[in-house]
């Protein structure tokens, strides 16, 4: 028993904010249970992947769980690319989508610690195409006649607006109605089609969905932040990122195209899968000609552990600070109120600077704590942050119509594991 529990503590050690391959079998339990899981449990939620790939409702998957910065589970199962017989590794890497933006909003907020970009700004002045923007209203004659006018705002939009979702845009794949019709059409959101440059010219020239910070819409606010940055910095958004949040994190795998020898460990969706045009929207095998930060870059679950894991550790990673305690816990909190609107993740959360932010106990269809964190992206993958249980849990697949569904039963599953709590009660 005593040499299991020192190569355990060796394990340990080893394990620390790595993703290490999956863990050696007899001194899994002992670990798990150190980190207050029943290794049985944790075990469970590689099955229910695995019988997933076998009723063919995910091609495969790769599963992180980490505690206090330990990894506990990585595994990888079913098919990178079923048609080819690519088996998932635990380095296949991933179209990650709007799991993009937690990357962008960490390198805003390094700059705004650093007083080169200033959140409480009219976004024009960094984008000043982005000036004379009008809010579109509708308005219904006596006779039921429905027009639309094109207003002044009450105020400009701020880039706080762009980083809580309220400056009033939109993503053409919602519910179609005049203003999102004109996004597809203009191919706003895309990022093979035009230039960033060319793209603010395009968005111009269409109205705000609504009065900056006056309801909440999930959107393309992302994408602009990432001009932004490129504008503050004079580089672009690869450059930028990879200065700002990728090298300092050691994230190596983490990119705007995925090319070369890395194609072979692409993961790719079942090709009977109805959500295909994500995936021809956001092909990251293709050069982009603008780079989305909101929804353009690729990764790996050991990379993206490790942003998960800078922000539980209140902005440091292996003795690299990024960002301030105080400015991690501000933009971890709650910045919108009650206030609902398109893709609102629904009763339970807020939003925060980053991601949908847990503001109660009960509501919501799985367990958390006040304060947790939780989002992924539209090709599939999903991921959450919960600080005072100092847990991070990650599920890359590539499956459009089943990604909500995947958040809830992973997190389920997890929590279920759980046997020792840290939160104070």
């Amino acid at each position: 028993m005593r040499k299991i529990l020192l190569g355990a503590f060796v394990l340990l050690s080893v394990l620390a904010l790595q993703p290490a391959p999956a863990l050696a079998r007899d001194v899994a339990p002992v670990i798990a249970a150190g980190a207050g899981f029943d290794a049985a449990k944790l075990n469970a939620i590689t099955n229910w992947l695995k019988a997933d790939v076998e009723k063919g409702r995910s091609p495969g998957a790769i599963v992180l769980v980490a505690r206090d910065g330990r990894v506990i589970l990585h595994e990888a199962v079913g098919w990178a690319d079923k048609d080819k017989k690519i088996a998932m590794q635990l380095n296949s890497i991933h179209p990650i989508a709007s799991s993009t933006k937690l990357i962008t909003t960490i390198a805003v907020l390094r700059l705004f610690e650093q007083n080169k970009l200033q959140i409480m700004t009219p976004i024009a002045t960094y984008l000043p195409e982005l000036k004379d923007l009008k809010v579109a209203v509708e308005r219904k004659d006596a006779g039921g006649t429905v027009t639309t006018e094109l207003v002044n705002p009450a105020r400009a939009p701020t880039v706080h607006d762009l980083l809580t979702h309220r400056a009033g845009f939109t993503y053409f794949f919602f519910p179609p109605n005049a203003l999102r019709t004109k996004y597809r059409e203009l191919g706003i959101d895309r990022v093979d089609n035009m230039t960033a440059d060319e793209m603010l010219q395009k968005l111009a020239t269409l109205p705000l969905a609504f009065s900056p910070g006056t309801t909440f819409e999930y959107s393309i606010a992302t994408d602009l932040l990432g001009h932004i940055i490129e504008r503050v910095t004079k580089k672009p958004l690869d450059v930028a990122l990879k200065e700002l949040v990728l090298d300092p994190l050691r994230m190596k795998e983490t990119t705007f195209h995925v090319k070369g020898p890395d194609l072979a460990r692409y993961a790719r969706p079942l090709s009977t899968d109805k959500d295909m045009w994500v995936f021809e929207w956001l092909d990251v095998t293709r050069a982009p000609k603008r780079f989305s930060g909101g929804a353009g870059m690729a990764s790996t679950t050991g990379d993206f552990f490790r942003v998960l894991q800078l922000l539980v550790n209140e902005g440091t990673l292996d003795g690299v600070r990024l960002l301030s305690p105080q400015t991690v816990r501000w933009a971890m909190a709650n910045h919108i109120g009650t206030q609902r609107g398109a893709a609102h993740p629904g009763d339970g959360y807020s939003w925060s600077l980053f991601n949908p932010v847990r503001v109660e106990d009960g509501a919501a269809p799985f367990p958390g704590s006040v304060g947790d964190l939780f989002w992924g992206g539209i090709t599939g993958p999903r991921y959450f942050v919960d600080s005072k249980e100092k847990l991070v849990g990650i599920v890359f697949m590539q499956g459009p119509s089943i990604r909500a569904a995947y958040q809830a039963e992973l997190r389920a599953m997890v929590y279920g594991a759980m046997t020792v709590s840290k939160s104070a009660r």
